[in-house]
């Protein structure tokens, strides 16, 4: 290649392609390493858009030396820049590769074009004619190969500014070359790197924080979700679904047991109790990781959670290392965030299950008062969440609709037993005082933080779609979704059950009678619901 170069140097005749001398060749290697190095190497660069001072070089070129000569280097300039974006994995390669031979063959073919209709003109007068339509054409060629979606005036205005940037200094390096020879040659190629390299560094540290900032609220937000899980199980769905893409992957969690089990693995759908002679590796410290490690049947890498070795989070499948690589203090927030949020996913358990003891044995209280209603409040939580989960309620929701459903008589506790148990007709004082338990329970549970909801529907689980239930009178979608659950639930279970105003009915006859009202008294989505739940269940019985 340079015997061919030096060929053709000698059969064109040095002079024209160089005619300040050797001193044109030095200035044209050191602006074609300056528009290597900045366009190589750029400033600036965001998901749409990027800016060196490449241009700059190029420019001087063709304002400074022969065409032919300006368009050599600046092949040569741009092929040296391809090729440092390659060894740095800067992106978008192949688009500076386009943009730098697009740039190159305008300015080379502009001036002749331009000439051809106006020859007074000086080659650095065409060059400007030029420019306008170079501007044009790198904005269709970026818009064309970008896959990313922005504001086509954004992005104009921003080739605009970078066009108008770059004229002032390619005027100043000019003024230097002429003025100053290789002084001007060298302050203005220093500088200008010099300028790019701390721009680009300014640039870095920018993405580097806004990646940073972007990667901890994504924290944030996983807390956030973490935080509304009803059960282990969620918990870990939800880590997975936010750390994991790879559906092959998963993640447990090994805690240590105080019961017969020295640990237990928890998974998203069940848990497993271990032993330690289950556990294969050691079990890592806080932020650390085991890049080895087996619990029960599970392999993989284990990240320690806890101080005390008891939390253990166990990545498996091809993504089990993805969390090696994260930088310590991003692992470091991940740790204490993953950590706090599971003891209080825990202890939001541990005390739903407490709180969820004593409200059977509340409801047992009330159901006890009757005697034909025996078991009647479970038997309706069992078969709300039955409809809950068929209905596609989360499994928050579903927790809130078993309470609710196993407390929505919890009122009787303040009606007489003699009321109750009454044979026959109730008086219509008897009958608003039965009616008055929906008030009566919503004003015990709402006496409770938190439970507003559950308490919203004790209150309307007696309402009707056609607003002539109790205690409110209210229709419709003013009903909440879960207390129209309850209530097609409610009846279902009294009318199977033998109690002292009516005798024992079949499902199929408790169906058809429900059926019978939907759209008056009952949603009718949630009987459709009741429909089907019932009849897979009572249908494999038959």
């Amino acid at each position: 290649m340079i015997s061919g170069l030096s060929d053709l140097l000698v059969a064109t005749g040095f002079d024209s392609w160089f005619p300040g001398g050797p001193d044109s060749l030095f200035f044209l290697i050191l602006l074609a390493v300056g528009s290597a190095v900045t366009g190589g190497l750029p400033m600036f660069m965001t998901p749409g858009f990027e800016f060196s001072l490449n241009r700059v070089f190029v420019f001087t070129m063709f304002f400074l030396f022969p065409i032919r000569s300006a368009a050599f280097f600046a092949l040569a300039s741009v092929a040296a820049g391809a090729a440092l974006r390659m060894a740095f994995s800067i992106r978008r390669f192949w688009r500076f590769s386009l943009s730098g031979l697009l740039m190159t063959a305008v300015l080379f073919l502009g001036p002749g074009v331009v000439a051809a209709y106006r020859p007074d003109i000086s080659v650095q007068i065409a060059l400007l004619y030029a420019l306008p339509v170079l501007l044009a054409l790198e904005l269709i060629l970026n818009i064309a190969c970008s896959r990313e979606t922005y504001e086509l005036s954004t992005f104009t205005g921003r080739m605009l500014i970078s066009y108008l940037a770059t004229l002032p200094l390619t005027l100043m390096v000019v003024i230097m070359v002429i003025h100053s020879g290789r002084l001007g040659m060298g302050l203005a190629l220093t500088g200008l790197i010099g300028f790019s390299f701390i721009g680009r560094s300014i640039n870095r540290k920018h993405e580097w924080n806004t990646m940073r900032i972007s990667e901890i609220s994504q924290q944030d937000r996983l807390a956030t979700k973490l935080m509304e899980s009803s059960s282990y199980g969620e918990f870990l769905g939800i880590l997975r679904k936010n750390l994991l893409s790879d559906p092959e992957s998963d993640v447990t969690a090994l805690t240590r047991s105080g019961g017969d089990h020295g640990w237990i693995l928890w998974g998203r759908s069940d848990h497993t109790g271990l032993q330690e002679t289950d556990l294969k590796g050691e079990i890592p410290g806080k932020g650390s990781f085991n890049r080895g490690f087996t619990a029960g049947k599970t392999s993989g890498t284990a990240l320690g959670l806890s101080d005390n070795r008891e939390l253990v989070l166990l990545i498996t499948g091809p993504e089990k290392d993805s969390l090696v690589g994260m930088p310590s203090s991003l692992l470091e927030n991940l740790v204490l965030l993953l950590e706090h949020t599971w003891e209080a996913v825990g202890h939001s358990v541990r005390s739903e299950r407490s709180f969820l003891a004593a409200a059977v044995m509340l409801a047992r209280l009330a159901d006890a008062k009757d005697d034909y209603t025996h078991g009647h409040s479970l038997r309706v939580a069992d078969l709300s969440c039955a409809l809950g989960r068929h209905l596609g309620l989360s499994s928050s929701k579903v927790q809130t609709l078993r309470v609710a459903a196993i407390l929505h008589d919890i009122g009787k506790l303040a009606i007489p037993a003699s009321i109750l148990t009454k044979r026959g007709l109730l008086t219509r004082k008897e009958r608003e005082i039965v009616e008055a338990h929906s008030l009566e329970g919503a004003r015990i549970v709402s006496g409770l933080s938190g439970y507003e909801e559950v308490a919203r529907i004790i209150m309307s689980h007696h309402e009707r779609l056609d607003g002539m239930g109790y205690p409110e009178g209210i229709s419709g979608e003013d009903i909440p979704f879960m207390a129209r659950i309850v209530a097609v639930a409610d009846t279902f279970d009294a009318i199977t059950s033998d109690r002292s105003y009516h005798s024992i009915s079949g499902w199929e006859k408790a169906l058809e009678s429900i059926k019978a009202e939907r759209g008056d008294k009952f949603d009718a989505r949630i009987v459709s619901a009741l429909e089907k739940v019932i009849t897979e269940e009572y249908g494999e019985m038959a």
